[in-house]
């Protein structure tokens, strides 16, 4: 069900049956010394894709790149502004609109997408491009917070949390030879936001917010990525019920 892998041919056939893609969406940015800089585009995508084939969903090439000016201080991060984000995401429906989708959903894998991506989105519909856009982040359902709280407590945190990287373990296993592994304390600073990256780095010195990266496992990542499909699934079910004017 990737559209990367597809003749235009079978995206017509496609169409006359259903009008819905999913799209991922992520990040390039620092994880701290525990986790991968394409964790959130690499959780976002391997999900998106397993969503679409449990539906029979059309999934989009992942759009890798993101909201990540806070990340700057640490090297790798490569971020997008808001203004950009939302200038590739309107192009991106517009061309999917164009070929007659009308349900495009990016699957998300990071916070800072969000604002921009439901801007672009509204902006759209203002013009009066028809359809329904939407974001929606793989780690916000119920099901998979319940199991972050079961796996994590209150130490999952907020980046280069332990259930992201559990995840990118079980996806990536190599990967992960020589990266940080022992534990250290969790620190929970009263902090503000936004935060340049200056003021992120200060508050948070090795790019951990309030999280335990070395709790990850990938047997856990695969229970919590199982569980994010289920909660995707079932609310785009509800999406894919509704009338589309």
């Amino acid at each position: 069900m990737l559209l990367e892998n597809l003749a235009y041919p079978e995206v017509e056939s496609y169409l006359e049956q259903k009008d819905t893609v999913l799209v991922p969406v992520g990040s390039v940015e620092q994880h701290s010394p525990y986790g991968l800089i394409g964790t959130d585009f690499i959780a976002a995508e391997a999900i998106a894709r397993s969503v679409g084939d449990d539906l029979k969903l059309l999934v989009a090439p992942t759009v890798c790149y993101g909201v990540s000016p806070h990340h700057m201080a640490f090297k790798g991060t490569i971020a997008l502004s808001p203004a950009t984000l939302m200038a590739m995401a309107a192009d991106i429906v517009r061309s999917l609109a164009a070929h007659g989708f009308r349900r495009i959903l990016f699957i998300n894998g990071h916070g800072g997408n969000i604002v921009p991506l439901k801007t672009a989105f509204g902006q759209l519909k203002d013009e009066g491009l028809a359809g329904y856009f939407d974001v929606i982040s793989w780690y916000a359902g119920s099901g998979v917070k319940k199991v972050f709280r079961e796996s994590f407590g209150d130490n999952d945190g907020q980046h280069a949390t332990p259930s992201e990287v559990s995840i990118t373990k079980s996806l990536r296993p190599s990967a992960f030879d020589g990266k940080a592994t022992v534990a250290l304390t969790v620190e929970k600073p009263k902090y503000y936001w936004p935060l340049t990256a200056v003021e992120m780095k200060t508050f948070f010195p090795d790019g951990r917010m309030e999280s335990a990266p070395w709790l990850a496992t990938a047997e856990l990542g695969k229970r919590i990525a199982a569980v994010a499909v289920q909660d995707l699934a079932a609310k785009i079910k509800d999406i894919l019920d509704l009338e589309i004017l």
